[in-house]
């Protein structure tokens, strides 16, 4: 009973060495051409500026006080938006009210959570 577990063991191990070659995917050996030395540099500063991007952004996390929300509003979604004025601008953000102030010209922002 043993011996012919051990056949079977070794059976499979042949079958699956013999296939391993064959059964590998094509894109497992294909090497990429070396960069030139201008594509290198561009490649070095694209992730330069990536890991900058990242610390910042940790540091400003770091920074911020726990249970404290946090919300942004991109420039696209800004440029987007049919406004007129800064108040309607304002308005669309979340936590922000705008309002006339005292005067025909000023305005008064209301943000949520700030004194």
């Amino acid at each position: 009973m043993a011996s012919t577990q051990m056949f079977r063991v070794i059976a499979v191990t042949v079958v699956l060495g013999a296939l391993g070659p064959v059964a590998a995917p094509g894109w497992a050996d294909e090497t990429k051409p070396p960069l030139s030395e201008s594509e290198r540099a561009a490649r070095i500063q694209d992730l330069q500026r990536d890991r900058t991007k990242v610390e910042q952004e940790l540091r400003q996390l770091r920074s911020q006080p726990e249970g404290m929300a946090r919300s942004t509003v991109s420039r696209s979604e800004l440029s987007d938006q049919p406004t007129r004025s800064m108040k309607e601008s304002m308005e669309s953000m979340p936590g922000v009210s705008a309002g006339q102030g005292p005067n025909g010209r000023d305005m008064s922002l209301s943000i949520r959570g700030s004194k």
